[in-house]
């Protein structure tokens, strides 16, 4: 069922697709006075992730988190409006900026799941593709659908991208604010490096991050203060690791050319 042209609920005017993602089509909106939205359409039988993304985003409020707006129905199937991020996801604008430094947008997505936490809320999805970075460099953690409290329980239920899962998902334990820093822990590896620590098959890859320590790919330039973080943020018990991502911030070294505090996010 198409809905490109469609004037959802008198005001807003869906123009094109804009990203895909495993349940879900995000398209470009605009209401009668040119404001642009993303409004995020779930299929039908998938009320209940519109409803948890609408109700984590009603907690969140920080500047490197996008605004959930409004839960919408769209033609019989579940939505939510959401404020318009412009910029690239995170895995294209590496891409396309690899000389550029990736502290300062690494920062911003600390700084993001640090509100998160502070709020009792882990994202359980945090990945490339879930970080929006405009062109001035300010960045939005986006995709909320899978987040959850803190102290809820999702029974045989694994959560994530398999590429990001920490070795308590991996084993089938259930995600916490430490689940989300050893995401982020690889969304940084992969950010320095170019790739991702471990690859391989399903079953190898998550045989990795519950027994293997990442190493640095062959002819890797390492800060040794930088590789410790990782080591660290990357422990195989969340014990070891940084509690939540405040405490991963606090922590993070400060390294030439990072550019210091991250840029004002754009008001949209």
């Amino acid at each position: 069922m198409a809905i490109v042209g469609a004037v959802i609920e008198g005001r807003y005017r869906v123009i094109r697709p804009i990203a895909r993602g495993a349940v879900s089509t995000v398209y470009l909106a605009f209401d009668r006075y040119g404001t642009p939205y993303a409004l995020k359409v779930f299929p039908a039988g998938y009320t209940a992730r519109a409803e948890r993304e609408w109700r984590i985003g009603q907690r969140l409020t920080h500047p490197n988190v996008n605004p959930v707006l409004a839960r919408l129905d769209v033609e019989g199937r579940p939505a939510v409006l959401l404020a318009y991020a412009p910029g690239d996801r995170l895995s294209d604008w590496r891409e396309a900026h690899p000389e550029a430094d990736f502290l300062p947008v690494f920062r911003q997505l600390l700084s993001a799941l640090a509100h998160l936490h502070q709020r009792g809320v882990v994202h359980r999805d945090v990945k490339p593709e879930n970080l929006i970075v405009a062109q001035s460099g300010a960045a939005r953690l986006i995709d909320f659908d899978l987040s959850g409290p803190v102290e809820e329980r999702l029974p045989r239920l694994r959560l994530g991208t398999l590429g990001y899962l920490s070795p308590e998902e991996a084993g089938g334990g259930a995600p916490t604010p430490a689940s989300d820093v050893y995401a982020a822990g690889v969304v940084l590896f992969w950010g320095l490096f170019g790739e991702l620590p471990f690859v391989g098959s399903p079953a190898e890859v998550v045989q990795a991050h519950r027994e293997r320590m990442p190493e640095p790919p062959p002819g890797a330039r390492t800060d040794p203060a930088l590789w410790h973080y990782l080591t660290r943020i990357l422990a195989k018990a969340p014990t070891e690791r940084f509690r939540d991502a405040g405490e991963a911030l606090a922590a993070l070294p400060n390294k030439a050319g990072s550019g210091g505090e991250p840029p004002e996010p754009q008001e949209v």
